[in-house]
């Protein structure tokens, strides 16, 4: 009989327990399904668990159920001090190939954004969220880049506080802002916006 500190000491940085890791060790699934039914163990999501006694990032989990999403667009801004406004809807960036529709379903509180595989993993960096996880996100010049590239899609009031809110900071990074917006063939307007702010 698998006792629950053996399972506890399965659990991967983030928090969250993986049913390829308990098999891993020799342990047999029924034995998740005992702490499961007595309430020791709560399952997250398909082969994903935590402890009914531990405090998860909502973030991290996320991470976990999408190997391929970068948290960005308003969520990233938020993350970065550039919002206020604690999204509502959470944004995460995937690779056009990279197979979301089983998450649409269930996520419904999450929006996905697709983009060309080259194009996904500029500016990826790691930061802990709000509830202490360490999470992937877009970098501030690549936030920048995307809510130009999006100006009629995002809200005004988000976007004129983060475009202010980057320009007038002392950790801007111009050279590779306008790096990035070459990538994404908006470096004129980037320039623009460089010129008036």
């Amino acid at each position: 009989m698998t006792d629950l500190n053996s399972l506890k000491k399965l659990v991967r940085e983030n928090g969250y327990l993986y049913t390829k890791d308990v098999t891993s060790a020799g342990i047999r699934r029924e034995q998740l399904k005992k702490y499961l039914d007595d309430g020791s163990l709560i399952r997250e999501s398909r082969g994903i668990y935590s402890f009914s006694d531990s405090i998860n990032d909502e973030f991290v989990l996320l991470q976990s159920r999408c190997k391929k999403g970068i948290f960005s667009y308003g969520t990233a801004l938020y993350f970065h001090g550039l919002s206020d406004r604690f999204p509502q809807i959470i944004s995460m960036t995937v690779p056009k190939t990279y197979n979301v529709f089983y998450l649409k379903e269930e996520l419904f509180h999450v929006e996905f954004h697709r983009i060309k595989p080259a194009l996904w993993s500029i500016g990826m960096t790691e930061l802990v969220s709000p509830q202490g996880g360490k999470i992937t996100v877009y970098d501030r010049e690549r936030c920048i880049c995307d809510i130009i590239r999006r100006r009629r899609q995002t809200d005004p009031q988000i976007f004129i506080q983060a475009v202010r809110g980057y320009f007038s900071s002392k950790d801007r990074d111009n050279i590779r802002l306008l790096e990035y917006a070459r990538n994404f063939h908006i470096e004129e307007k980037v320039q623009e916006y460089m010129e008036i702010l």
